[in-house]
């Protein structure tokens, strides 16, 4: 429970700002995918934060219901839900500690997106997150872990590093970073300086291989399904500096083309 009031400690601070701040990411391609992984039913997010997706995927018609930390991240996601057009799917968030939760329900799909499993920062809770999402998994459901890979997207670069985000005459904005190799823990400051003063945007994260997850996974009584590069299936490789995961349970049957990784590929319903 002391990680889970630091992440809400810490992600209140990010409220406010979290939109401005993500407003370069396009969520569509990713929601379309999700959207195809959770079929007819609806879909749990680990970590919703303010609907960045969620709101996407409600668009195609899959109800989604999510958790989080920080009351400060749900108020403005009930914000955003006010806002959106009658007909669309809900989406409904509540406080929970996505590395231990239990809802009593199953979904067809359960998934953490954008690196937020690493804001777990033990490998304990890391590997309980797998546990709970695998107990919350309708008999085909799918986990999917959209996360960076630590070494070629620069997370484990190097111990400490400043990088200067945006300049103007009116304003600076920069990243600090503190990188622990030993536990794997990469401490950030998003430092931004302008006419309204400054503010602190902090970040913890325990990074971890995909060959890692996949051992986590494994704990769970998971298997890993696929891999792909991005939202749009590009092949993962060595040089691939992110990675979507797919996880289905042990005991699924799976075409052995799937099972190999050359199985279909994530794209969305209305890809070609």
């Amino acid at each position: 429970m002391k990680d889970l009031h630091q992440q809400a400690a810490r992600w209140g601070q990010w409220a406010p700002y979290y939109d401005e701040e993500t407003r370069n990411q396009d969520p569509s391609a990713a929601a379309a995918v999700l959207s195809d992984l959770a079929g007819d039913g609806a879909a749990l997010e680990l970590g919703i934060g303010t609907g960045r997706v969620a709101f996407p995927l409600a668009e195609w018609g899959t109800p989604v219901f999510g958790l989080d930390a920080s009351q400060k991240m749900i108020n403005r996601l009930e914000e955003h839900q006010k806002q959106t057009p009658e007909g669309h799917s809900p989406v409904q968030a509540r406080i929970g500690d996505m590395a231990r939760f239990d809802l009593g329900t199953h979904y067809p799909l359960v998934y953490v997106i954008a690196s937020t499993l690493f804001l777990l920062t033990e490998q304990e809770d890391q590997v309980s997150c797998f546990r709970s999402a695998a107990r919350h998994l309708a008999p085909q459901g799918r986990f999917v872990v959209e996360a960076a890979v630590p070494h070629t997207s620069g997370m484990s670069s190097e111990r400490q590093q400043m990088i200067v985000r945006e300049m103007s005459e009116e304003h600076l904005s920069w990243s600090a970073f503190v990188h622990d190799p030993v536990h794997q823990i990469v401490r950030a400051q998003e430092v931004r300086v302008g006419p309204d003063g400054y503010r602190l945007l902090p970040k913890v994260m325990r990074y971890a291989y995909p060959a890692e997850l996949d051992l986590m996974a494994q704990l769970a009584g998971l298997r890993l399904e696929r891999r792909t590069a991005d939202w749009k299936g590009s092949p993962f490789t060595a040089t691939s500096t992110h990675h979507v995961s797919v996880y289905s349970r042990q005991s699924a049957a799976a075409e052995p083309s799937q099972a190999s990784g050359h199985g279909p590929s994530l794209r969305s319903k209305t890809s070609s």
